[in-house]
């Protein structure tokens, strides 16, 4: 007698068979994908999973100074697009630290090798923010929300300034849908503060979170210190409606809560999925630094389909599907950025199945960027 083997299990075994392959993946010119694009596209359809945990282990080794990692070079959203709509110059030139950062940086006996994070946003898609809290988090830091930042690479980078596209005034003035490059990336991260609590800073390190330095605006000044990251999307255009992996830390559950009263762990509602399970196991087994961080699915088909970072997506787990929202990227010069949400009796929920190209009647696409969203008029 036969026995039959879901899609579902078939997919995770074969994650599972390039997972044990990880130590042989060549992190070389992985942003390009080496030399051979449609080999890589290949090997990831293979095992979507397994080429996400890869790109999760190349980006997360040290830069060639060993400071830093690799991601953390990608450039952050906030200098790309400027506050006054200017040409934000090359994609290797870095803002100065206001001085007062520098000053508390000092201070603290920060490490000035070492990428200063600028955490500057800490709205979520629905415009609410998550809470740290739970028995494992200092009084001090209680009720303090969750941080985030969008980076991204290179490639990306260069795309929107050639199309002048860092402003509104580049967006209003586009005659075509955008078409990005297979090697842009974009990264967007969620972190617990820590501030200089060095207790609290050790037991996340001890929790598996990878700490770095950080700071944001507070009124007209500045807080400065520690921050653990808690979660991490990675997001490229290998394929056609662009690769959209998520991942987070295991332990975020004892960190952060839910909004509700009394407040509950906030957990992934989403993941991990059946197949990333299998991968998760073999490269946490593989990757002792990486140990404590879990893959929760990964997004490429124009499908109906919910995934979910519990620190990103908190309170709209059930509703979010990376592709679908940003599959909605979009302006009009007469209605402005396509607006996505969806109303409903309970307030508002957002799309899960990517929405008909009719619907976009009059608007120029973005190609799934919706960072562009930031970009100010040029004065």
């Amino acid at each position: 007698m036969r026995r039959a083997i879901s899609i579902t299990v078939l997919s995770a075994l074969a994650g599972l068979a390039q997972a044990q392959d990880n130590d042989s993946f060549n992190c070389s010119d992985f942003l390009t994908y080496g030399t051979d694009v449609d080999a890589t596209r290949k090997a990831f359809k293979q095992s979507p999973e397994a080429m996400a945990w890869n790109w999760f282990v190349c980006l997360n080794q040290s830069d060639a100074r060993g400071y830093n990692r690799q991601w953390e070079s990608f450039k952050p959203s906030d200098q790309v697009y400027l506050a006054n709509g200017a040409n934000p110059g090359s994609y290797d030139s870095r803002m100065r630290l206001p001085d007062e950062v520098i000053r508390q940086a000092n201070a603290l006996g920060l490490n000035s090798n070492r990428v200063l994070h600028n955490l500057n946003a800490t709205q979520q898609v629905d415009g609410l923010s998550l809470e740290m809290g739970g028995a494992a988090v200092p009084d001090t830091q209680e009720g303090h929300v969750v941080r985030f930042q969008l980076l991204m690479g290179q490639d990306t980078y260069n795309y929107i300034v050639k199309n002048n596209v860092y402003n509104m005034n580049g967006q209003d003035a586009l005659s075509s849908s955008l078409n990005f490059p297979a090697t842009a990336w974009e990264l967007k991260a969620a972190w617990l503060w820590i501030g200089a609590d060095m207790a609290y800073k050790k037991r996340l390190e001890s929790d598996g979170y990878y700490v770095a330095q950080a700071y944001y605006p507070v009124g007209t000044g500045y807080r400065v210190g520690y921050a653990a990251l808690s979660g991490l999307h990675v997001v490229n255009k290998l394929t056609s409606s662009w690769v959209w992996t998520t991942f987070e830390n295991v332990n975020n559950s004892k960190y952060t809560v839910t909004k509700g009263q009394p407040s509950a762990p906030m957990k992934n509602q989403t993941g991990p999925t059946s197949a990333a399970i299998p991968v998760n196991t073999q490269f946490q087994a593989s990757q002792p630094g990486l140990s404590k961080y879990e893959l929760i699915g990964v997004e490429y088909q124009r499908i109906t389909q919910v995934l979910a970072n519990s620190q990103l997506e908190s309170a709209f787990q059930d509703t979010s599907s990376c592709l679908a929202c940003h599959d909605t990227a979009a302006y009009s010069k007469n209605s402005g950025y396509f607006n996505f949400a969806i109303p409903t009796q309970g307030g508002l929920t957002y799309p899960t199945t990517p929405l008909s190209e009719k619907d976009f009647t009059g608007y120029n696409k973005l190609d799934f960027v919706w960072s562009l969203k930031r970009a100010q008029w040029q004065r």
